[in-house]
């Protein structure tokens, strides 16, 4: 350790060798006096050394950080490129989609076109059935017509129509022809050289049911004061027993509409009469003879 004292005493010292000699610079160090110029060179030494030391750690330590740094550099580069081409692709989606979309719309544009041309050709179809429905029933009709004239040519009166070994004559309300009572249809019938009509067995009843017309309840009422057909069918001369003009008792219980006969009114009902409005099997009903309905005459053909 330097002292204060001692630096004195050699500065002191130093002052007197360096005016007695001129030359030497010295410093005491306890009780030695050791040259000043060397130390000085050797701290300069160490110096430079920790600097030099401490540039290279420097050096070091920036490199390393270079190294460090440059693979976030890298990557930022291809994130951007990335983008870029995510960028083109989101482009091209839009485009794809675009044109999707325009031939969606052409397309729907089609099928609604196709749709109205269905709707049409349905409305003509719709029209045609209807005519052709129509044209079936007036050639069904013409073929019945054509089959009973065929079936009763030379063998019915014109007006008439043959079932089976019979011809019948249907008498409707008209200008020159207004409905008649029980007792008028019959002279009518005999007027024609025939007579109230006489059911005799259950296929006559069957045929005279498909071939009258047939009535619906919901339409007309069967119990209306003037519906139904006239028939040869009575009880006057005894109430309850049903005896057709022929003189052939009713036995098997007939084919009366349930309910029937009835002898409703005052008057009470004593003709027998038909109405197609259910089943063959129930189509007779008894009616007071005074009121005007149809009638059905029959007669053996010729």
């Amino acid at each position: 350790m330097i002292s204060n004292e001692g630096y004195s005493t050699a500065g002191k010292s130093l002052d007197d060798n360096t005016r007695s000699k001129g030359s030497t610079c010295t410093v005491r160090f306890g009780s030695r006096n050791l040259p000043l110029y060397p130390h000085v060179i050797v701290c300069l030494g160490l110096l430079n050394t920790i600097l030099l030391l401490t540039a290279v750690v420097i050096g070091i330590y920036c490199g390393k950080v270079s190294e460090e740094a440059a693979p976030f550099h890298i990557t930022a580069q291809e994130l951007f490129t990335e983008v870029k081409q995510l960028q083109i692709i989101q482009s091209e989606v839009i485009q794809a989609q675009n044109k999707a979309k325009q031939a969606l719309e052409k397309e729907l544009r089609s099928h609604e076109h196709l749709k109205l041309q269905l709707e049409r050709n349905k409305t003509l179809s719709d029209i045609l059935q209807r005519q052709l429905e129509t044209l079936q029933v007036e050639r069904a009709t013409l073929l019945s017509n054509t089959s009973d004239i065929r079936e009763s040519c030379g063998r019915c009166l014109p007006g008439w129509f043959l079932l089976n070994a019979s011809c019948y004559f249907h008498g409707r309300s008209s200008a020159s022809s207004p409905l008649r009572n029980w007792t008028e249809s019959r002279t009518d019938c005999l007027s024609r050289g025939a007579d109230l009509a006489v059911i005799n067995n259950w296929e006559e009843q069957l045929n005279l049911f498909e071939h009258l017309p047939k009535l619906h309840p919901s339409v007309r009422p069967w119990w209306s004061r003037s519906g139904g057909v006239w028939v040869g069918l009575t009880d006057m001369q005894t109430e309850g027993t049903w005896v057709w003009i022929n003189n052939v008792t009713v036995l098997d219980g007939g084919y009366w509409i349930q309910g029937e006969p009835n002898n409703y009114g005052v008057q009470g009902e004593n003709c027998g009469a038909l109405m197609n409005i259910d089943t063959p099997r129930r189509t007779w009903f008894d009616g007071n003879c005074q009121v005007n309905r149809e009638w059905l005459c029959e007669m053996r053909p010729s």
